[in-house]
């Protein structure tokens, strides 16, 4: 009682050394049987543990101390609506041209010359990040897409999301009061943390958007399931499509260099239409407050 009487009651700082420590004893609980696992499924099996490791049991007794019961602070106490599931896969949909414009835009990104060394560091870490991405996308059978999906996609999503969103958005929020500010520092650290500078943009916008639907929705199951479903969209086309070739169409698909790229421009604005679509006439009725059990907190 004591101690989580004085982790609800700590400063902003002290709560995000709490939170980092918890993540540093999960990496090292998660290292142990590292040690022991070996062939093909090892990849696998790390982002199991790492995503419970030093996602989700982080997450969950951060939570815990800060605010007591974790599934009602982290907003995990309500299942979705339906319409509010089928307006985030149709926005992922009408974005796809507008983002592969904005990841093609990314990827030629060049640092000037005399930052040349860094500019080589970030690429050899998009190679690497790359290379471990498309090994665990080399599925040799349906059970084997399915623990793909089930890595990749739904632990991923979810302990991400409540790391990112359910908790650390949540503090940084507590201590400035204004929710933009918190979805965006949290959209940064996000897209950092994977250390894929060539994809920074998109991912950040990703992050965002995750941060404004629990804002939003006041459920941290809805960027979960937005996480979750743009995660398991590249495995299972990868899966589906025998990994290159429509991939690659798909990802081509409002870029300048295709027959196509007029689609950028009207799926940017299809987007925008969208998400204040959704915005107004779904969630607009459930965000007067974010967090209705401490102070009042204004966007």
């Amino acid at each position: 009682m004591r101690i989580s009487g004085y982790c609800h009651n700590s400063s902003t700082g002290i709560k995000l050394i709490i939170l980092l420590l918890l993540i540093l004893w999960g990496a090292l609980i998660v290292a142990i049987p590292m040690f022991f696992v070996k062939g093909s499924n090892a990849l696998l099996i790390a982002m199991y543990l790492q995503n419970i490791g030093m996602f989700i049991l982080p997450a969950w007794i951060a939570a815990t101390l800060f605010w007591g019961n974790a599934g009602k602070s982290l907003y995990l106490n309500k299942a979705p609506r339906i319409i509010e599931l089928l307006g985030i896969i149709a926005l992922f949909i009408v974005a796809t041209p507008a983002l592969n414009r904005i990841v093609e835009w990314n990827e030629a990104m060049h640092l000037p010359e005399a930052l040349y060394n860094i500019e080589q560091w970030m690429r050899q870490q998009e190679n690497a990040a790359t290379k471990i991405t498309e090994q665990i996308l080399q599925v040799n059978s349906f059970s084997h897409f399915l623990a793909v999906i089930f890595g990749i996609g739904i632990l991923t999503g979810i302990g991400e999301e409540m790391i990112f969103r359910g908790v650390l958005q949540r503090i940084v929020q507590d201590k400035n009061h204004r929710a933009h500010v918190a979805v965006w520092i949290c959209a940064f650290l996000f897209s950092a943390i994977h250390l894929q500078f060539y994809g920074f943009i998109p991912r950040l916008l990703l992050g965002a958007f995750f941060g404004y639907l629990l804002v939003w929705s006041k459920n941290l199951w809805l960027p979960i399931f937005a996480h979750l479903f743009n995660n398991s969209t590249v495995a299972c086309i990868s899966y589906f499509t025998n990994d290159k070739s429509s991939d690659n169409l798909i990802e081509t698909v409002g870029t300048s260099g295709s027959p196509t790229s007029w689609l950028a421009g009207a799926s940017l604005i299809g987007t925008v239409i969208l998400l204040y679509v959704l915005y107004k006439k779904v969630f607009v009725s459930k965000s007067k407050e974010f967090f209705p059990m401490e102070d009042k907190i204004t966007p």
